[in-house]
Order: structure tokens, then C-alpha cells, then sequence
């Protein structure tokens, strides 16, 4: 699955020292408005000309990514960061640095489907979607258009890998600010998300496993 993804980690913490060398915490908000205007605040940032060039070289987009795109890119990248972070002190040392994460995960003869995110632990497979909405009555829906694209996606990739737990999950989170402002019933809700993704893992992953 390497050769297919956008980026491959062998550890969490491969992740992590990508997510630190991008230098994108200071300040970074994951916040509600006009994809397009957020974006004008990261044009000719290091991270958007460094994550340009790697779409690039991947051939991912037949077009140059847009900044809109960059913008929902990093918001889940800092998603799964935190649901990793929460999964560190979940499991064990040697469980955590046994997790390979796939970025981007173009899926073979797809006419190039991608998955956000993908997570390996011995012979169990995550494939996790991610979607901010602003709202908390558009949940629901936006779960259920990303899970039925996991059932999709897990039908293409059954074609070629065997032998393999396939597991999916849709992580649909909410905007945290608002023209700056801090919303804190949002805020909460995504870090209750982030622990249960953790727990998931942990229950379905990482456990199932251990138990053969």
C-alpha cells in the first residue's frame, strides 16, 4: 500500500515529526467560513508550498491542489494527530509504535478514489474518512455519505488484498471556531469523537488482534 499513498508512516510518531515539521500548531484553528478566504492566509506558507509539491510528485490531482483543499487537508491531519495522542494513553508503548498510518491511500483501478486515512496493526485494517461540518443537525448526514463511501472503498480494496480484517470508520467532526471565536459545545463534541475513535481502535485493532 505504500507505493499507492500520498504519505506512509511506519509509527505514530513518524506522524507526528511530520505533523511538527510542517509547523503548523502555532496558532492553527480549525475554523468555520469560506474555504477559500482561509485560505488566503496560508498562500506561500512553507507548509502549503511543501504539501503542493507532494501532490504534485504524487500525481494525486490532475489539476494544482487548491488551497481549500490544503486548508481541509491540515484540519484532519490535526484530527488525527489529537486521536493519536488520546491513543497513546490508551495502549501500550509497544502496541502504539506498531501502528503504520497510510495518508491518502489511492485505491487501485478506482479511477483514483482516495481514503483520508488509513491504519494497519498486524493483519487489522482502519480505513477512516473525515469530514467538519458547522453544524450539529448536519452530523448525521454527512456520517452516513461517508460511511457508504467506506463500503465502497472496502469493496474495491477486497479485490486485491486478502486475508485482512477490514474495518471503517466515518469521523465527522465540527468546526471549532468562528470568525476567531471559540465554540465550545463544538470543541467538546470533537474531543468526545477523539476518544472514541481511540477506544475503536483500541477494541477493534489493536485488541482483536492480540486475542490470535
Amino acid at each position: 500500500m505504500k507505493e499507492d499513498s500520498l504519505l506512509y508512516f511506519e509509527t505514530p510518531y513518524k506522524l507526528r515529526n511530520f505533523v511538527n515539521s510542517l509547523d503548523i500548531y502555532n496558532g492553527w484553528k480549525i475554523q468555520s467560513g469560506i474555504m477559500n478566504d482561509r485560505g488566503k492566509q496560508i498562500d506561500g506558507k512553507n507548509y502549503t508550498i511543501k504539501l503542493r509539491q507532494l501532490f504534485r510528485d504524487k500525481e494525486f490531482f490532475r489539476r494544482n491542489v487548491s488551497l481549500a483543499e490544503i486548508i481541509s487537508w491540515l484540519d484532519n491531519i490535526i484530527l488525527i494527530s489529537r486521536a493519536l495522542d488520546e491513543l497513546e494513553r490508551e495502549i501500550s508503548a509497544d502496541q502504539f509504535k506498531k501502528i503504520k498510518i497510510i495518508a491518502e491511500y489511492r485505491i487501485k483501478m478506482s479511477k483514483n478514489m482516495r481514503i483520508d486515512y488509513v491504519f494497519i496493526y498486524r493483519e487489522n485494517i482502519l480505513l477512516v474518512e473525515l469530514r467538519t461540518v458547522n453544524k450539529f443537525e448536519r452530523l448525521k448526514s454527512s456520517w452516513d455519505k461517508k460511511f457508504h463511501e467506506l463500503i465502497v472503498y472496502k469493496e474495491l480494496i477486497s479485490n486485491y488484498i486478502f486475508n485482512v480484517n477490514i474495518r471503517l470508520y466515518a469521523f465527522i467532526a465540527l468546526f471549532e471556531y468562528e470568525e476567531g471565536k471559540k465554540k465550545d459545545k463544538h470543541i467538546e463534541y470533537n474531543n468526545n469523537q477523539i476518544k472514541y475513535i481511540s477506544k475503536y481502535i483500541k477494541k477493534f485493532i489493536i485488541r482483536e488482534s492480540t486475542k490470535k
